[in-house]
């Protein structure tokens, strides 16, 4: 296996588990969350998720791209100093971006989008006006082991911090490609049944994967986090 980036997937649940959830307005919760968006910067230059995450309804006219010349080859292009990469796994190329910036928990960050090869040109040709890198990684499939070797050939990423959802993490957990886990437990319960919890895969090959605990301490808002290790 070649040189990759280590990945670290770093999650906010409730007590029972849950991902997708609103609980605004409750100070202990915003307080662990404060704590989860700094622990993000800290771990790593370079975070993401996937497609669902980042979706926006954001109308983009593609025909102004038709006929325009592209190459269906990496776009590298380096955050400048101060700046994490912010990653959107988006193979077919169905994301809607205003710029190639955003800011999150306070720090500026460089989109990148990670593609196969499935995206339309004309999909490359808007990236390409926006000024957003790209890498690509699959043909058909995606393919999470070349991401991560690209990511630290070309942008020297050591840590990757994988911040879901369920699906992403799924597909990363089951190849056996997170090194570390780090969870943080807000205070609450949100008690729905049918809730996300931080993985789950239609593909159950490769499960269950096993870790050894590697630290669990109390936060800021009756939180807690957890941190495993492969």
């Amino acid at each position: 296996m070649q040189d990759r980036a280590k990945v670290i997937c770093h999650m906010m649940t409730t007590i029972d588990g849950k991902i997708v959830i609103d609980f605004d307005g409750n100070e202990d919760y915003e307080k662990a969350g404060d704590e989860y968006d700094r622990l993000v910067m800290e771990y790593g230059l370079a975070w993401g998720c996937g497609r669902a995450t980042f979706q926006e309804d954001i109308p983009v006219d593609f025909s102004k791209y038709q006929g325009v010349r592209v190459t269906y080859q990496d776009k590298v292009i380096q955050p400048p100093e101060g700046e994490h990469l912010c990653v959107a796994f988006d193979r077919y190329g169905k994301l809607r971006w205003e710029s190639n910036r955003t800011n999150y928990a306070g720090v500026d960050n460089l989109l990148l989008e990670v593609i196969t090869e499935q995206v339309k040109p004309e999909f490359l040709a808007y990236l390409d006006q926006l000024g957003v890198p790209y890498l690509f990684a699959g043909k058909q499939e995606f393919d999470p082991e070349l991401f991560l070797q690209k990511l630290k050939r070309d942008y020297h990423v050591d840590r990757f911090v994988l911040c879901g959802g369920a699906q992403i993490n799924g597909e990363f957990l089951r190849r056996g490609l997170v090194d570390e886990i780090s969870l943080v437990i807000g205070p609450a319960v949100a008690g729905n049944r049918e809730g996300l919890t931080f993985a789950g895969s239609e593909d159950t090959t490769g499960f269950p994967r096993y870790f050894k605990l590697k630290e669990a301490r109390p936060i800021p808002g009756n939180g807690l986090v957890i941190r495993y290790k492969a």
